[in-house]
């Protein structure tokens, strides 16, 4: 499925994005805060995209102007998550590349995959989580509309090999209703 903003296009991996995906994920500033070292090899990045990015719930994020991949967002169903109760809730997870910080491209895919998950997956909740420290996945969850659900100390960031401070956010389907979803669609 491809997912359209003004902006931006969702779609999926591709095999072809190897090369971007290692130039991206390899910088220090964007794995670590979202819970995964830096790649060391393009080897690791086709290992990372063939095993965690290529499925039916993990989008690459491209800047339709320049068709440049700039990202991953995703909508993990029941199982593959951290905070999902049930089938119907939904979690989402994203990172950008550090050349496109502060464009508000984030908020805007972010926003475009809530609308999907709500009004065509029929989720009735989506979660959401930061780290301690990542005061950009904050921002960008805040923006959203996330509220506030609880913070656990000691949670468990196995790539890193240690524990941090997570921070817990819910979006319910009454909540999203309220806000009157968005239309941010082409």
């Amino acid at each position: 499925t491809e997912l359209h903003t003004t902006r931006l296009l969702l779609r999926p991996w591709q095999e072809s994005d190897i090369d971007t995906l290692y130039e991206l994920a390899k910088d220090p500033d964007v794995g670590p805060d979202c819970g995964w070292p830096p790649h060391q090899s393009k080897e690791e990045s086709r290992q990372t995209l063939t095993t965690r990015l290529m499925n039916n719930y993990t989008w690459a994020i491209v800047l339709k102007e320049t068709g440049e991949v700039i990202g991953d967002i995703s909508l993990m169903p029941f199982g593959t998550g951290s905070h999902t109760k049930n089938e119907n809730e939904k979690e989402i997870g994203f990172w950008l590349g550090r050349p496109y910080w502060g464009n508000g491209y984030m908020p805007e895919a972010c926003l475009r995959l809530m609308d999907y998950a709500f009004a065509e997956k029929n989720a009735s909740c989506i979660w959401i989580a930061h780290h301690d420290k990542n005061e950009k996945s904050a921002r960008v969850q805040e923006k959203c509309g996330f509220r506030y659900q609880w913070t656990t100390e000691g949670v468990d960031v196995p790539l890193m090999h240690e524990k941090r401070t997570g921070h817990v956010n819910l979006m319910t389907k009454d909540d999203w209703l309220r806000r009157g979803g968005t239309e941010e669609t082409e």
